[in-house]
């Protein structure tokens, strides 16, 4: 079954978002072109504190440490095919820990999961980054997400599919290890912009650094 949409261009492009131990900040949610030194500091920097029950006079907490049992769990996630309470379990750890996003569009061609020739020079800054020597120990996330146009199987197994090919891309052409690299498919379950489902900014996968392997 062909995804079903009503402009060509709209099933092409999702969003590469990097998610590390710290954000850029909110400036740097929206999509754009990222240096390999910008993709580096994202997903390098460490945890910001957690502010949002801060009381005048006291210090802010911090950011909830990974427990074992958490970073046994992030360990052990296979490369393809998380089930549903895998993938709540991530879901829940990420949010928890605060981790931060940067953004990229990643093109594919319609309907596919082939990647277009003007995203190549992103994955290879990303794949620089990926080795730079802050981060060529950490094991990451690629969660691929669509738009809400089609069915939820259809999108549910294109978001997986996108994100492998981003994946295959990076073993493919970096010394990177495949245990590092971990593709996830969401299909239209998080929808970025919930209110459009049908915007460009839905369609995107989110790079998870899980810290080192």
């Amino acid at each position: 079954m062909k995804r079903k949409t009503g402009a060509l261009g709209s099933a092409r492009i999702i969003t590469l978002a990097a998610v590390a131990g710290v954000a850029f900040g909110p400036g740097f949610a929206a999509a754009q072109s990222l240096s390999a030194d910008q993709m580096i500091e994202g997903l390098a920097r460490k945890p910001k504190a957690n502010t949002r029950s801060l009381v005048i006079g006291k210090p802010a907490p911090a950011t909830p440490s990974m427990d074992a049992e958490d970073r046994d769990f992030l360990r052990s996630l296979p490369a393809r095919g998380l089930k549903v309470e895998a993938k709540a379990k991530l879901d829940e750890i990420v949010a928890e820990k605060d981790l931060p996003k940067i953004n990229l569009e990643i093109h594919f061609a319609y309907d596919s999961a082939r990647i277009d020739e003007d995203s190549i020079p992103d994955l290879v800054k990303l794949g620089t980054a990926l080795n730079h020597p802050a981060l060529v120990q950490s094991r990451v996330v690629l969660n691929g997400h669509t738009d809400a146009a089609g069915g939820d199987a259809y999108n549910l197994d294109l978001s997986e599919e996108r994100a492998a090919a981003v994946r295959d891309y990076l073993i493919d052409h970096f010394p990177i290890d495949g245990h590092r690299l971990i593709a996830i498919g969401y299909g239209e379950e998080r929808l970025k912009n919930p209110h459009h489902p049908d915007a460009d900014e839905n369609r995107r996968v989110e790079v998870i650094n899980l810290g080192a392997y």
